[in-house]
């Protein structure tokens, strides 16, 4: 085998620090969303138990439309990075 076909470790290393990388972010990023998603079922229980004001409300919806855009991608992103790591330890990188 030449240097064509075989992988290079310097390049193998860089993919695995950079999958790292975003495998934290999207670990972070959907820490967050679910934070988000718990911060707007507590605005609407605190709406049912006190008072529903417009504040309540606003605070809810923002905190659930906050959490989807959050938690959408960064759930796609995990999923992606153990299909990768699963692929590579498939193929016996």
């Amino acid at each position: 085998m030449d240097s064509r076909t075989q992988p290079d470790d310097s390049d193998s290393d860089a993919v695995l620090a950079k999958r790292a990388i975003i495998s934290g972010w999207a670990k972070r990023a959907t820490n967050f969303g679910y934070l988000l998603f718990g911060v707007s079922m507590l605005a609407v229980i605190w709406g049912f138990a006190v008072d529903f004001t417009p504040g309540v409300s606003r605070v809810a919806t923002v905190a659930l439309i906050g959490g989807c855009i959050v938690l959408a991608p960064a759930i796609l992103v995990q999923y992606s990075v153990k299909a990768a790591v699963r692929d590579e330890r498939e193929k016996g990188f």
